[in-house]
């Protein structure tokens, strides 16, 4: 029939237009009540899904250095050009907060960020504070096992 050629071409444009979007994201966390707490600090790039029943993709994963600096990179491939990756870093990290000089559980410190995708770059000019409570997110989007 006419009607199956017209709907796998229907299928084959919505696949072809699926962006696959790339960042990089350079980056420096800082931990004023503890200074030993910045090195080896898991940084998640994610991509923030609306639908209800999708989790968020992890794009890149990365782990800072001794001075608290780190880059992070990774692609994002949302189905279809009207659905642009809504990225976002997770910092899971054990700084503690003000007025406290332990953290026991870990803490989850997360920063909206722009979409500017390669070949721009990402550079956040302020250092991260992770001893502020800045969890941004009012949704349960990863729990790192």
């Amino acid at each position: 029939s006419m009607m199956l050629p017209l709907f796998t071409t229907i299928i084959f444009t919505l696949v072809s237009t699926a962006s696959a979007e790339c960042l990089r994201v350079r980056g420096r966390v800082d931990c004023p009540t503890d200074l030993h707490r910045i090195e080896f600090v898991r940084v998640l790039l994610f991509d923030r899904d609306v639908l209800p029943w999708e989790m968020d993709d992890l794009m890149g994963e990365t782990k800072t250095e001794e001075d608290g600096s780190f880059v992070v990179e990774g692609c994002g491939d949302d189905l279809g050009w009207w659905n642009q990756p809504d990225p976002y870093i997770q910092i899971d990290h054990r700084c503690p907060e003000g007025g406290h000089s332990v953290a026991i559980t870990m803490r989850h410190t997360v920063k909206w960020l722009p979409r500017n995708f390669l070949p721009e770059e990402i550079t956040m000019e302020e250092a991260i504070r992770l001893d502020l409570d800045q969890v941004e997110k009012t949704y349960t989007a990863y729990v790192p096992s």
